[in-house]
């Protein structure tokens, strides 16, 4: 079974990074349609993500996981999220067409972004430093 799903899992990568590709050199070549197609296939990658990340807590749970061990990455998820939201900027300019929940939102993903790349890179550079101790 674990075989099968690596294959399944190695199929899909491929698939996805093809498609990409090929919606790359469609925008490159000056066809729109491929920005469309680009977007739509991120979302898609997008939401297959959430829904096998989900999809792996839940199995962890009915495989005798510990609830701690799956809820404490949501929790930090959505304390990231909170602070993201507190910390975004709702400005609106008026040639920018959006309302102001809009450009909070907005915002709030740019910081999540930005504060998500930092936690990444103090994890690793806190593991490679841990490394080099021991």
């Amino acid at each position: 079974m674990q075989k099968s799903s690596a294959l399944l899992g190695n199929i899909a990568l491929w698939a996805i990074a093809a498609l990409g590709v090929v919606f790359f050199v469609m925008i490159m070549s000056g066809k729109e349609s491929g920005i469309d197609a680009g977007l739509y296939l991120t979302y898609a990658a997008f939401g297959l993500g959430i829904l096998l990340a989900v999809a792996s807590g839940v199995m962890s749970l009915f495989s005798g996981g510990n609830i701690k061990d799956t809820l404490l990455p949501i929790g930090a998820f959505l304390a990231l999220f909170a602070i993201s939201y507190l910390l975004a900027d709702g400005s609106v300019k008026p040639q920018w067409n959006l309302s102001t929940g809009a450009s909070k939102m907005i915002s709030a993903g740019l910081n999540m972004t930005g504060l998500a790349v930092l936690v990444a890179v103090g994890a690793a550079l806190y593991g490679a430093v841990k490394k080099l101790i021991k």
